[in-house]
């Protein structure tokens, strides 16, 4: 993995965008292009909270996607344009860089918490390029809810068009600093444009609860829930369901295991020369432990070269010689689908 930090305002050095990128692996051959996040932490658009940043992001790594996290423009000095123009820019370049950085430029999602989960839902409703989910958590919705923030901010929920995308949303009851009345209100919205969405209000819980685990807590014991954890498995279930899963659905064979050719050989995997009356009455007379049901289950995935690799004991370096000296000389049939 590599890690980048990128200066999106020339005159703000706040403003970056950091970029947790997953190495590129031949082994990951399902996962050479990947779904991406861009991460946008709440602190009322005074700050930029580090619990809803590098943790959410480790997380989303772990499913196997490219993080990013905005801290965007915050402070009374600033204002809820230069903050979209932030997000903006972030998401444009993620785009700009899908090749360099393996995304997948169609399932790309924005997750926010609080006022950055108004700035994430501002990216799905009047974004310049919408992100193609979005994850939603507490956020921020109504005008009103300006009040409470560093600046004034538009309201949300009038915004909703055909082209904003699938959402997924979570708050609680208890959170007595954004009323669930904005989940409520933006849901209903959405239901009214008939944008696809998921929504959990929690009955306990209080603001800010982030991944709500004891790492995020800063210490404090109300900000740790046990149910509350239950969002980002769900979250994460249902953006399966949005872009889908890394595909695993090819017949599993080693690599250097030679499944198809002419002829047999050492390369040939054990399971191919068993199909082979000919072939298994040497593989018996070379290798007398693929009698039994559990020598064979352990070997046939295998070639006769790995197996002396791994099994020096069982084949030998001249026994390996002799047999695929007789292998090669048998015609291999076409191979059984």
């Amino acid at each position: 993995m590599k890690v980048e930090q990128i200066k999106l305002r020339k005159e703000k050095e706040s403003v970056t965008l950091s970029a947790y990128l997953l190495d590129k692996s031949e082994e990951l051959a399902n996962a050479l292009e990947r779904p991406a996040v861009l991460i946008c932490p709440g602190g009322a658009y005074l700050g930029c909270s580090d619990r809803e940043a590098e943790p959410v992001a480790m997380t989303f790594l772990a499913e196997g996607y490219q993080a990013f996290i905005l801290r965007y423009s915050v402070g009374r000095e600033e204002n809820f344009e230069n903050a979209l123009a932030d997000a903006n820019h972030a998401l444009e370049m993620i785009h700009e860089k899908k090749k360099e950085w393996y995304i997948d430029s169609e399932k790309i999602a924005v997750v926010g918490f609080s006022a950055g989960g108004h700035l994430a839902a501002s990216l799905a409703v009047m974004g310049k390029i919408r992100p193609n989910a979005a994850i939603l958590g507490y956020p921020c919705i109504l005008e009103t809810i300006g009040d409470v923030l560093a600046f004034p901010v538009p309201g949300l929920e009038a915004r909703v068009d055909e082209k904003t995308p699938p959402m997924f949303l979570f708050s609680t009851c208890e959170d007595e600093l954004v009323p669930i009345e904005n989940t409520i209100r933006f849901i209903s919205a959405l239901n009214q444009k008939k944008i696809p969405f998921e929504a959990h209000i929690f009955q306990k819980g209080k603001h800010g609860l982030s991944l709500a685990k004891p790492l995020t807590s800063s210490g404090f014991s109300c900000l740790v829930d046990k149910q509350m954890q239950g969002w980002f498995p769900m979250a994460m279930d249902w953006l399966r369901g949005v872009f889908g899963d890394f595909k695993a659905d090819e017949e599993y064979h080693m690599a250097g295991v030679e499944l198809e050719g002419d002829f047999y050989g050492a390369d040939t995997a054990i399971k191919i020369l068993w199909e082979n009356e000919t072939c298994k009455a040497l593989l018996l007379e070379y290798i007398p432990v693929l009698q039994s049901p559990e020598g064979l289950e352990g070997a046939k995935e295998i070639s006769l070269n790995m197996l002396h690799q791994y099994a020096e004991k069982l084949l030998c370096k001249e026994k390996l010689e002799e047999l695929s000296n007789k292998l090669k000389k048998i015609k291999r049939k076409q191979l059984k689908k």
